[in-house]
């Protein structure tokens, strides 16, 4: 009898625990599996022109590899039959502790989660709050190529280089091996 009064109180206590722990399941860090991709496009005045947003599901949590950056900038390099080169690649990751969610709330926090990428490599992201999952960006500035052509200087070009004497009188000499 004592067995059976110590087991459900046993139980009862992981339950409330459970019930109580489900309701901030919201403020636990957690792997990111998908993430915003923006692209901002500028004109040659510097004015922004248009901006697209997407979702993007990730291969690896966390994780973008180089060759799939790679496959979104050519999707996206050409937009409205224009041509664009990337200016700025920046990646907005919300790294805040849960701890640290009233002093944010409150601004009292430096909230630096905007980082520039200077190269175009893999990117990774670190774990974010569940509730804050949506807010994480990849953000690509691109800047309109000039339509028009760019004439060669023919002081600039390179020359081809031909090595020996331009005469078609050529001698070949057949070498004989000896027996």
């Amino acid at each position: 009898m004592v067995t059976e009064i110590n087991n459900e109180l046993n139980d009862e206590w992981i339950n409330n625990f459970e019930n109580t722990d489900r309701l901030y399941q919201d403020f636990y860090r957690d792997d990111l599996y998908y993430i915003n991709l923006k692209f901002i496009y500028l004109n040659r005045s510097n004015e922004i022109e248009k901006i697209k947003q997407e979702s993007f599901l990730m291969s690896r949590q966390n994780y973008i590899s180089r060759e799939e950056i790679l496959g979104i900038l050519k999707k996206s390099i050409n937009d409205d039959n224009r041509r664009y080169s990337l200016l700025s690649m920046l990646r907005y990751n919300i790294t805040l502790e849960p701890e640290d969610i009233k002093l944010f709330l409150l601004n009292k926090l430096d909230n630096n989660y905007l980082n520039i990428i200077k190269h175009i490599d893999a990117v990774t992201f670190e774990k974010t709050i569940n509730m804050f999952q949506d807010l994480n960006d990849l953000i690509f500035i691109f800047f309109e190529k000039s339509q028009e052509l760019v004439k060669v200087d023919p002081n600039r070009s390179t020359k081809k280089i031909y090595l020996g004497s331009l005469s078609s009188n050529k001698k070949t000499i057949k070498k004989r091996y000896k027996d």
